[in-house]
């Protein structure tokens, strides 16, 4: 016992370990991105478009689209700033940007400004915010990153959860404009000075360990069994993980839940009404759905240290296209719970996993690079994920051909990916 004082008293007093913050930020950061997220902007586009005179529906969700597939192809551009200058620096900054977007969506009243509001959102919110929150977590925690996804994850459930509803009682008690002025107030008020407090980009930085640590760990493991996830310490670059074909196959995953989940959201009223779900209703199947996200969140990040990705992606996979199978088939509106279920299993699934196996797979140097440009790629797909549904709609009379789509194409990326083994870094030396 008393070769342990030393050891204590060289502490100074006990604290809370700065990586318990940082998570608390870092969940809070996939929160507070809901205004640029398309469950928090869907709701004002009805309200939106009856406003403005010379917008139809066609054009605010050509809008929508264009901004989605710009923050897209933007995000990889910042993902190299952000590792060299870190998310004490960018979250502020941020929080401060999507607050004045948010004003600046108040007062849209013409196509022109809708489309830079709406880029702006999501850039800064469904783009950096999320890149910020993922980014935090796999510098500050390693042998349990896994749990620390599983906890932001949450974040995102939560934000389904609850801000579709609220934005739709605010905007039927007050009016849309000041709906948006609101997200300014919390985000200007709420998420400016505490990021800056609170978070540190690395935890080498403040003599500190990952995984909340105060003293480095005595082995590093480096066994790897067929049980266990790949956590590399090769750091790659990204033009070595974009050439890598396990990275697409994850990719594909990514962008697939985003096309079909966004497609969902956005039309969630027409595809649940058609079954007989009341008109008020839909949003309380997403927040269903968002629930049990929040369960699955913690048990997908506990899964993620005794399974391999892969495996966890593919179920993701095969639950989605389930999901769409059941939306193809169902007749009464009970079954629209059965679909939130299995949406939100799927959700808790992807938000987890599909966030920690890129910094698991490619090494924490580059991983603002790195999950960037997979990022992006998701992001197009959620940009491209309404359009199935509308064309399907306007020109077939029916969303049964896009949905059709929608469940073949997860189906796909599931049997891929399970061919997507952990990557093993080559380095060709240059004679």
């Amino acid at each position: 016992m008393k070769s342990d004082a030393p050891l204590l008293t060289s502490k100074a007093t006990p604290r809370v370990h700065r990586g318990w913050w940082v998570l608390l930020i870092a969940f809070m950061t996939i929160y507070m991105s809901s205004p640029g997220q398309s469950h928090s902007i869907g709701v004002f586009r009805a309200d939106m478009i009856a406003s403005m005179e010379t917008i139809q529906d066609t054009d605010y969700m050509l809008a929508y689209m264009f901004a989605t597939i710009f923050s897209g192809l933007a995000i990889p551009l910042v993902g190299p700033y952000v590792d060299r200058y870190g998310a004490r620096f960018f979250l502020p900054l941020t929080s401060v940007c999507l607050a004045a977007t948010c004003v600046l969506m108040s007062h849209v009243q013409h196509l022109s400004t809708l489309y830079i509001g709406l880029s702006l959102l999501r850039i800064f919110g469904q783009g950096l915010m999320c890149l910020l929150g993922a980014w935090l977590v796999g510098e500050w925690f390693e042998q349990r990153r896994g749990f620390a996804m599983g906890v932001i994850g949450i974040g995102g459930a939560l934000s389904v959860a609850t801000v579709p509803i609220a934005n739709a009682w605010l905007i039927e008690n007050t009016s849309w404009q000041d709906t948006w002025i609101t997200h300014a107030w919390v985000l200007g008020l709420c998420f400016v000075i505490p990021p800056y407090l609170l978070v540190r980009n690395r935890p080498e930085s403040e003599g500190l360990f990952p995984d909340c640590q105060f003293d480095a760990p005595q082995t590093l493991p480096e066994e790897e069994t067929k049980y266990s996830p790949h956590i590399t310490r090769d750091n790659w670059e990204r033009r070595e993980a974009l050439r890598d074909t396990t990275f697409w196959k994850l990719v594909l995953c990514w962008a697939s839940t985003s096309l079909v989940g966004t497609g969902i959201v956005i039309y969630q009223k027409t595809i649940f009404q058609s079954v007989g779900v009341p008109d008020n209703k839909p949003y309380y199947v997403l927040a269903l759905q968002a629930c049990v996200a929040i369960g699955t969140c913690l048990t997908a990040g506990h899964l993620t240290t005794r399974i391999q990705a892969r495996y966890l992606m593919a179920t993701a996979m095969f639950l989605l296209s389930g999901a769409m199978l059941l939306l193809l088939t169902m007749t009464t509106p009970w079954m629209a719970i059965v679909v939130a279920i299995l949406l939100g299993t799927q959700g808790g699934i992807i938000r987890t996993v599909g966030s920690v196996v890129w910094v698991n797979y490619y090494g924490r140097k580059n991983q603002g690079a790195i999950s960037g440009s997979a990022l992006s790629l998701a992001v197009i797909g959620s940009a491209l994920g309404p359009l199935p549904l509308a064309m399907s709609s306007d020109y077939l009379g029916s969303t049964v051909p896009a949905l059709t789509g929608f469940f073949i194409l997860p189906l796909v990326a599931g049997l891929l990916v399970l061919t997507a083994k952990p990557p093993k870094r080559t380095i060709v030396s240059e004679t």
